[in-house]
């Protein structure tokens, strides 16, 4: 009988399947911190965006009171661009830009409080370019946010689409917008 107990216990101990138990029962709680830290963030960030979006309500609401001043500026896209600066008490709260290009125009909306938060921008593609003598028609538009905190992008939307860090087209957009941003600093 002993040596039956024994010998059970030694095919126990040899078994593949404990050992693959034994990691499994090390992993899962790292795999469950991954997601309750995944989990935590999307959380922030939601908590973020609904944060922005009414502080974007407020500003537009209020919008009308605001000092404005229309300027060009130049470098952000080759055919020009104009943006009129939203201030109150001094302070930049939006501003808002008109860009062209040879076979796009595309207008931007920029909100300030603390950091940059939200950006907003509408591209139109035309069927062919300006000054061909050919009347312009747009053929399609595309809506981004970008939702900012402290300076960093926490979503970036491209029309319902979201983008991770990862995505090429993420990394594209946001070297755009850094770039137009640089030259609008009021």
């Amino acid at each position: 009988m002993l040596s039956t107990v024994i010998s059970i216990r030694a095919v126990h101990q040899n078994n593949p399947m404990r050992k693959l138990y034994k990691n499994i029962s090390l992993l899962l709680p790292i795999g469950v911190l991954i997601f309750a830290s995944s989990a935590q963030i999307s959380a922030q960030t939601a908590k973020d965006v609904a944060r922005i979006r009414g502080e974007v309500a407020t500003i537009n609401k209020n919008s009308a009171k605001y000092k404005k001043v229309t300027k060009d500026v130049d470098g952000i896209s080759l055919e020009g661009a104009s943006a009129t600066y939203y201030r109150s008490g001094g302070i930049v709260k939006k501003v808002a830009v008109k860009m062209f290009g040879e076979t796009y125009n595309a207008t931007g909306e920029f909100y300030y409080t603390d950091s940059k938060l939200v950006f907003f921008v509408k591209e139109n593609r035309y069927d062919t370019q300006i000054g061909l003598g050919k009347r312009v028609k747009v053929v399609s538009s595309e809506e981004r946010r970008f939702y900012f905190v402290d300076g960093e992008i926490v979503r970036l939307l491209v029309k319902t689409k979201e983008l991770k860090p990862g995505d090429e087209r993420y990394a594209e957009l946001k070297d755009g917008i850094s770039a137009i941003v640089e030259k609008l600093e009021p």
